[in-house]
């Protein structure tokens, strides 16, 4: 199995559109597909089906590996939209070649195949995952 880091980068600016705690329970990521789908007003369909995936992706890892607290942030940007996830893990995120057995460790690939770009940042608490979709 490869694995590579995530590249660090900070995420574009944007404008806030939403900014959600959540629990670090299974149930948080469908909580956090319908908070993102709902408030991606006027979003194209195919975009908001990629959001709500790797939106579900990036909560599920969180609630994965992390201990505590997390939060979800939604920023629109001209011409697209930022998801984001914070949690206390410091950890990079990492994209992993699974094996065609393996039962899990795709979630990052995913994440990486269908957003238009990918990145993560470090917190003074842990650490933000984000994703950039275009208005396409």
């Amino acid at each position: 199995m490869t694995v590579r880091v995530v590249p660090a980068a900070e995420p574009p600016p944007g404008e806030p559109v939403g900014s959600w705690p959540l629990r670090p329970e299974p149930s948080s990521a469908r909580l956090a597909r319908r908070l993102v789908t709902q408030a991606m007003d006027g979003a194209q369909e195919q975009v908001l089906r990629r959001a709500a995936l790797v939106t579900s992706e990036l909560v599920s890892n969180s609630v994965r590996h992390a201990r505590g607290g997390m939060s979800l942030a939604l920023n629109r940007l001209n011409g697209g939209w930022i998801v984001a996830v914070a949690d206390d893990s410091s950890a990079p995120p990492q994209l992993r070649d699974a094996g065609p057995l393996s039962e899990n460790g795709r979630g990052m690939l995913i994440v990486d195949r269908v957003s238009e770009q990918l990145g993560w940042s470090r917190t003074p608490t842990g650490k933000v995952v984000w994703a950039q979709f275009a208005d396409r």
